[in-house]
């Protein structure tokens, strides 16, 4: 119900905004036709969901594909308000004439093609490879290391996503997978409506899969959804360790929104020196911490680079490592942006990815 009430109030602020913008501008805006249409598209936002568990597929996610691209017309018109505003301003005070319409129709032109390519491009991911040497491993040893986070199965992002994601990881040969988090979007019936998790137990990791719980994890019956997914073969770390072919040892954290301190981590270190230790941690929050407490690699997601330009301005002042990759100490710490998506299809920031990890010994 928070999901619900937060993006039905953001929902109305920037239709509201966005609704008057356009009926001062267009012609067509003040039409019923296009007040109703446009009142149908906001409620939409909200009423996709809570559509019944009945609803066929097809629907839900039609209703949720114009959801999610509404919201981001919603945040691009609001953006070209303020904008034209601005220049309007500026117009005024250095005494030229502004082409009202031009601005505004060339506006809403850009709005449209800009959501069109960040729609191909959010179902466009890039392979990012990092080359990492170490002599806690011995001469000879090589690993290769597959990490996704973000995937974000749903009501959108279902089978034949999940097969493409796994068509793709498989295709790198890993030796093993790490999940840095939020394999859930909102509802596991969604996952369950479209059998979305089923593609995830064909991943070809001799050495497994390994996953930490994001924050969307914890959305709905959380120990249910870790027993689907070690049902699937991916075993899940949460606030516990492994030891991998008695060279490696990974460990998972339960996330930020329910894990804020550092005791857990630093439990978790107490034979650290004793092998390559690698700590997933969904929101990359924790990096000094973990440094201080002798983990070799961390790797995190989350952010999505803000998903939507210009919003990496954002997650770039709320985090040490927003994305890309950095050293702190003697760790290495990697964020990805994430395979998938939450809310709108639309990735305009940093495009989806897999990262390739090829770990070796000095």
């Amino acid at each position: 119900m928070k999901v619900i009430f937060f993006l039905g109030a953001i929902d109305f602020i920037l239709s509201a905004v966005s609704y008057i913008y356009y009926r001062q501008n267009f012609a067509f805006a003040k039409t019923w036709t296009f007040f109703f249409l446009y009142l149908f598209l906001a409620a939409n936002t909200v009423g996709s969901r809570i559509l019944p568990k009945a609803t066929p597929l097809f629907i839900l996610k039609a209703s949720s594909w114009l959801s999610g691209l509404w919201i981001a017309f919603m945040y691009y018109s609001v953006l070209l308000a303020i904008l034209h505003g601005v220049i309007f301003l500026g117009s005024k005070l250095l005494h030229f004439a502004l082409p009202q319409q031009k601005l505004a129709t060339a506006g809403l032109a850009f709005i449209l093609l800009f959501i069109a390519w960040g729609t191909f491009r959010a179902f466009n991911p890039t392979i990012r490879t990092e080359e990492i040497a170490t002599h806690k491993l011995p001469t000879g040893t090589n690993y290769k290391i597959v990490l996704v986070s973000d995937i974000h199965l749903g009501r959108i992002l279902g089978n034949s996503y999940a097969k493409d994601l796994v068509q793709k990881i498989n295709a790198q040969q890993p030796d093993l997978v790490l999940l840095a988090g939020d394999m859930l979007d909102e509802r596991i019936r969604y996952v369950e409506q479209e059998d979305s998790l089923s593609p995830l137990a064909k991943l070809n990791a001799p050495l497994g899969v390994y996953a930490a719980y994001g924050n969307h994890d914890y959305l709905d019956r959380p120990q249910l959804w870790q027993h689907m997914l070690e049902a699937t073969n991916i075993k899940v770390l949460r606030d516990t360790s492994i030891i991998v072919d008695n060279k490696l040892k990974i460990s998972g954290l339960n996330d930020f929104s329910r894990n804020k301190g550092t005791a857990s981590l630093e439990k978790l270190s107490t034979d650290n020196a004793a092998y390559y230790s690698i700590l997933i941690d969904h929101q990359p929050r924790k990096m000094d911490a973990a440094s201080a407490a002798g983990y070799d690699l961390y790797v995190a997601g989350h952010t999505h680079t803000g998903q939507l330009f210009p919003n990496r301005l954002v997650t770039q002042k709320m985090y040490k490592l927003d994305y890309g990759r950095a050293n702190f100490g003697s760790m290495i710490a990697i964020t990805s942006n994430g395979y998938g998506f939450w809310g709108p299809p639309v990735r305009t920031e940093i495009a989806p990815e897999i990262i390739v990890i090829n770990l070796k010994s000095l």
